[in-house]
Formats: C-alpha cells, structure tokens, sequence
C-alpha cells in the first residue's frame, strides 16, 4: 500500500499513556529498581487521581486481558451460525438520491463522485492523504508506516508501548468502511459495474482477514459500533446487487458485533463515560433496528437507548456546547445524534441535536473557516464524498433532520444533506454572534470589518488542550493567530504534548509554568476553569473578555482576565494578572503557515495578501519547525505537521501584556503605563480590571463609563 500526501515529521512511537517513564530510566543503574517501583507507584497514583472511580474497572480489565478472562468471556461469543433471515433497512429517507440525481434535485457535493472513481481503483483518503489499497485491501495494515498488527485475539494485541506496530488509528479510520458506503452509493446509482465488483472485493476480503475477535480491528466497541451502520448502510444502498452470500455473511457478521457489544457493555459503562458511551449504544440501536426480530428485542432496545440517553445528558450542555472541549469530536458527537434520529427519533434527541447543531453556527460554521481547537481526527460517522475537514455539512443535516429537511440550495452545497435528509424545511440556524456573546463553553465570538476574533476562557475534562485564553484571529477569511492543531495521539509524546500545552496556544503563561500539565496521552493531572463576562461596545469596537483559574496553583494564587478588542483596523489582546507584579511572562503566536512574517519591520503578510503590523510586547524570539523543545508547527489534520512561524514573547508582568495585529497607523489600544494597576487605553476611554473576590469586574471610564461583571461559579 502506498499513502500520498503529508508526511509525518517524527519516526518516535509513544502510545497512549506510554513513553519512558522515571522508573523505566531508572533500571540498570545503581539503585535503579527503587526508583523503577517509586517511579510505578507515582505512575498509579497518577493514574487513580486522573481517572477517578473509572481507575478500579479500568485496572480489572487490564487484568483480565491478562489473566484470561477476556479469552473466556469473548472467546466463547461464537455460536453455530444461524440460517439467515435478512436484514430490516435502517431507514436512509425517500428523499436520499438513489438513481441518476434530475436537474435541479440537489445532486449534492458528491455528484462529481459519484461513481466513486478512486474507490473503484482502491484508493481512499484517510487524514488528508491518498492510500492506494491495491487490488486487495489488506485490512491489517498499519499504513502509517510499513508492517502489520497481527491477526490474533484482540485481548492479546499491544497498540500501546513503543514496541506496536504503528499507530492504530490509521487502521481504524480505514475499518470504518465509508469508502464502501461511497462504492455502495455508486452501485444504487446505476454505476458500470466496476463499483460493484470493488465491493464484493471489500466485503469478501473483509469477511476473510478479521473473524470474529480476531484482530485490530476488534478491539475498540466504538470502532465496531461505527462499522455496523456502514454494513448498515451498503446492505441498503446495494444489498441486491451483491446477492445472499454477502447479505448472509453481514448479517452473521452484525449479529456476532451485537453480542460482543452487550458483552463488554460493563466496561464502557464503568470507564468510558464519553462519546465511546454515546457510540457503543447507539450501535445496539442500529442493529436492533435491522436485525431480524426476536424475543429479546425489545429488552435489548430498551437498554440501548437508557444507556444513550443516560449519557446524553451530560455529554451536551444546555447551551449546545460539549464536555470533549473539542470541536472534532463536537461535530463526531453531533452526527452520533444525527444517526439516531435516523434509527430511533425521539424529541430529546433532537432537541440535543439542534442545540448541538445551533452552537456551531454561532460559532460561525456556516460562515467560514472556524478555530480547530481542542483535538483533531476527523471523527465521524455521517459519509460525505467532499472535504472531511468541512463542518458545515454536519450541521445542516442536524438542522434539517431537526426540521422537515434540507433546502435545496443545501441538498446542491452538502453531500450529506443529500443522503440524510430529503427536502424539506430545517429548523432555523442561529446567527453567528458578532458581539463578544458568550455563544457557550466560555467561547466568544466578534466581527468588525475583515476582522473576525474568537475567545476561549472555557476548558473540559476530555480531548481539550491547555488553552484557557485562547485568542484566534481571522483576517479577510486567513488566519493570523490561529490553532496549530493536535499532530497526534500515538506517535511521539513530544509531539503530542507540544501540540496541546499552552506553549502552543496564545494564552499568556506565568512563572514557567504550563496552564495544565500532561498525564498520559488524554488527560491532565489537574483541572481549570473559566467563565466569559458580558461584552462591551465602544464605538466601533467590541469587547470581548473572559477570565480563569489555570493559575491558582501558585503561590501566590493568581488569575488571568484576558480583553479583546475587535475593530474595523484591527485587534488588540490584552492580559490583566491578578496579584502583585513583577512574575514572569511568557506568550506564544502561532502564526498560520501561510502567513510571511518580517521580523525586523514587526509586520506579517496574510495568505490572502493583506500586510499586517504587529505591535508585541517583551522579548521577541520567531521559532518554525523546532523539535527539541517542539515550537513552530502547525497540524491540519491528525498525523500531519508542517512548519508555521511561532512568535515566542517574554517578559516580566508591570501593568497589563498588550499585543496588536493592524492594519491602521496605530494598534486600537495600548496599555496606559507601565505600573501595577495599569489599565488599556481605546481612544479616549480607559479599560481596567478589578479583582473583587469571587467577582471581577471590566470597568471603561472616559467618555464611555460602564462596568460589567463575572462572578466565578462555586467549586
């Protein structure tokens, strides 16, 4: 197999949670085995502070793996096969194209694909690169890099220490199957008949490679849950073509699926209270809804959707927002909702979905280009033939399966739509806001002019990076200070936590110290929080603003109110620290990697050919494409980084850290002096911060004289 595209920039493997550890550096020295056993009870206690009451299951399923447990429970889910009955259709809508799209009818994104022309050659697109699969896919390839995971029990594979394969992921994305829903969709179509035969191949080789618990790509229930809609899906789009021998071995295969999924349903319920929880049940919703029918039906249905809805309360917070603090796995989440509104509507559901779906419009998803915060895999379940990094058409389908439909106008720009959906009429998108509205989960969005900013004070306790005070600026629809990206979850561990630590966010850092430190690969050995006030409007000028408590861990305890000021010609960030001065400070720019930055004339050209002037505070130092330590890239997608210009910023706190990109003779405010207590100036209003306790407090005074407040939420 070969993969085109981007390629990876470290060869170093650390897997989740892995990487040498003190006790592994301690060994073969003297007195190396005490501080390998010192070294691993820090690790545990690591480990049950971050994990919480999920740590004893965790620990129990690891043993079990081990002492052959899993063997006994998951080795013995294979029966004598049923005589196949058939499969129920999940339901795709009437009004999704299955034939020749008439003019005018919305043939959707996909239309130029529409006979699936790379599928049919073997070749699909996984994290932004071209894969050539070959004549014959061979499903247990790493494709990442060269090599195979090993087609043994699922419970005896390692995807996690350095001695792994690759990363699993890649196989993963490919075990997905949406390139043979795209195949099946070609078949419907009244494709040539090459569609057709690429999809016998598929399933057939499939069905060969990965027997029941035997292999990768039986070892994540999520991963196992998505795949039953694709099979779901082909069965519907193309079941005939293919004829009774592959509809039998599917319907074999999902059967066997259900039954692994009811059997390790303890563990998702005990240790995986996220989107996997969401996931795994809305698997055994799919497959109850398409399996033939028995006694039990009912019964299992009712425990899938408990499980669902168990989860769905906390999962999407009443603003719309969710706990991953990602918005990949936002969108992923939202077309899991999406998916069951298909399969088993009910109207909490939908109304999860079209809160879901409205806060990403305020966002600014239907709008244009959008922060990438938090991590990013391209995650999802919905099939599209068009750009996987789009968020839009996610969205609309949400909405349109809120409502009666999609427009038409929707049904031509979104492939999705087009598939999921019939026309009809969505639910109404919110706006997105341009006033520095908290539009939910500590986010903020302006607009003035050709510039667009966002803010981010909030944080979560799943997928989020250390970047409590984000600003991210857009300019004439290119970025200027943007999000670098998440590079990886299983390669390099330097990568990993540079990519997601405040050292590669915009967010100010105090005393040396990160916002949150790294434990393992997803999680953090503390928390913080933040919360955004209520905006300004002076003049032209919004003002948004946001505080946390990243820092209240130092001595003294300080946090970090953090004002942007959008305008017509320009944008000016400003951090107020409470406490006494004279801390260090620290700030980093990640400038896009289109944009071309002239040290010496402090000034960038934008991607779009603006030129920019920067006024920055401190000590400047420019770094691009740095590995020890890692600075000065940037990830568009998971697996990729290439270089981008990183503005590094140090100094000592003497008044507010003001930074400005502008396009005028003047950034729109500067800070007023350089004493404790000093405020910011826009014009001739004044802009201060006062810490009142639990409230603070952004005051202007001058000929614009209002204060608004926050008042931190009780632990």
């Amino acid at each position: 197999m070969n993969v085109n595209g981007s390629s990876r920039v470290s060869g170093e493997r650390c897997g989740p949670g892995d990487g040498a550890s003190a006790g592994d550096r301690g060994r073969g020295e003297p007195g190396g085995a005490g501080r390998a056993a010192a070294g691993l009870l820090r690790g545990v206690m690591a480990d049950v502070t971050a994990l919480g009451r999920g740590a004893a299951p965790r620990a129990g399923y690891e043993l079990s793996k081990r002492a052959g447990g899993h063997a006994l429970i998951f080795g013995g889910l294979r029966r004598a096969p049923r005589r196949a009955r058939g499969l129920r259709p999940i339901g795709l809508p009437r009004g999704a194209p299955s034939g020749p799209a008439a003019p005018g009818e919305g043939a959707g994104g996909y239309a130029a694909d529409a006979d699936a022309a790379d599928e049919v050659k073997g070749v699909v697109r996984i994290f932004g690169r071209q894969v050539d699969l070959g004549p014959r896919t061979d499903w247990h390839a790493v494709l990442d890099a060269p090599g195979r995971w090993p087609a043994i029990p699922w419970w005896r594979l390692d995807i996690r220490s350095e001695s792994r394969p690759g990363d699993v992921k890649w196989a993963w994305e490919l075990g997905r199957m949406r390139h043979l829903v795209l195949l099946a969709r070609a078949v419907a179509r009244g494709g040539d008949g090459a569609a057709l035969d690429r999809l016998r191949g598929e399933l057939e080789s499939w069905f060969i490679q990965n027997p029941p618990e035997r292999g990768v790509h039986w070892y994540s229930n999520l991963e196992i849950a998505l795949r039953c809609f694709a099979f779901a899906q082909v069965q519907e789009l193309a079941g005939e073509p293919l004829g009774p021998r592959l509809a039998e071995r599917t319907e074999r295969e999902l059967r066997h699926a259900r039954r692994h999924l009811l059997a390790d349903l303890p563990y998702t319920a005990s240790s995986m209270r996220n989107n996997h929880w969401l996931g795994d049940s809305l698997g055994l919703l799919i497959l109850e809804r398409i399996l033939p029918a028995d006694r039990l039906s009912p019964a299992r249905r009712r425990l899938a959707r408990a499980l669902f809805d168990a989860q769905l309360g906390r999962q999407v917070r009443p603003d719309g927002s969710m706990i991953e603090d990602s918005l990949s796995y936002h969108r992923f989440v939202t077309e899991l909702l999406a998916v069951r509104m298909l399969v088993d509507p009910t109207e909490r559901v939908r109304d999860a979905l079209v809160r879901s779906a409205r806060f990403l419009c305020r966002l600014g998803a239907l709008e244009g280009p959008v922060p990438q915060f938090g991590d990013w895999d391209e995650g999802r379940l919905l099939c599209t033939a068009g750009d996987a990094q789009r968020i839009a058409g996610s969205v609309a389908v949400a909405l349109s399966l809120g409502g009666s439909g999609a427009t038409r106008d929707w049904l031509a720009e979104y492939d999705e739509c087009a598939w999921y959906t019939r026309v009809g009429t969505p639910v109404r998108p919110d706006p997105a806001e341009r006033d520095g509205l908290d539009i939910g989960a500590g986010l903020a969005r302006a607009a003035r002019g050709r510039w667009t900013t966002w803010l981010k004070v909030g944080s979560g306790p799943s997928h989020g990076h250390a970047d409590l005070g984000s600003t991210w600026v857009l300019h004439d629809g290119h970025w200027v200070v943007g999000d670098p990206g998440t590079g990886t979850y299983n390669g390099s561990l330097a990568e990993r936590n540079g990519m997601r630590s405040s050292a590669a966010h915009s967010v100010l850092r105090l005393a040396g110290e990160d916002q949150l430190v790294p434990h393992r690969v997803f999680r953090w050995a503390h928390t913080a929080r933040g919360q955004a006030g209520p905006p300004l409007i002076i003049g032209d000028t919004v003002v948004s603003w946001g505080l946390h408590d990243a820092y209240r861990r130092l001595r003294p305890a300080r946090r970090i109110a953090r004002v942007v000021l959008t305008s017509p010609d320009g944008v000016t960030c400003a951090d107020f620290v409470e406490g006494p001065p004279g801390a260090e400070w620290e700030l980093t720019l990640p400038l896009a990697p289109t944009a071309e930055l002239d040290a010496e004339a402090r000034s960038l050209r934008t991607g779009g050919g603006a030129v920019l002037r920067l006024a920055l505070p401190g000590r400047v130092e420019p770094v691009r494409g740095q590995r020890e330590p890692w600075a000065g890239w940037w990830s568009p997608t998971y697996g990729t980084a290439e270089p981008a210009t990183w503005l590094r910023l140090a100094g000592r706190l003497t008044g507010p850290v003001v930074w400005s990109a502008y396009t005028g003779t003047r950034p729109p405010a500067a800070a007023t002096g350089a004493a404790a207590g000093a405020g910011l100036s826009l014009g001739a209003t004044t802009l201060d911060v006062e810490w009142a306790g639990r409230e603070v407090r952004l005051t202007a005074r001058g000929e614009h004289e209002e204060t608004v407040a926050v008042r931190e939420a009780e632990e």
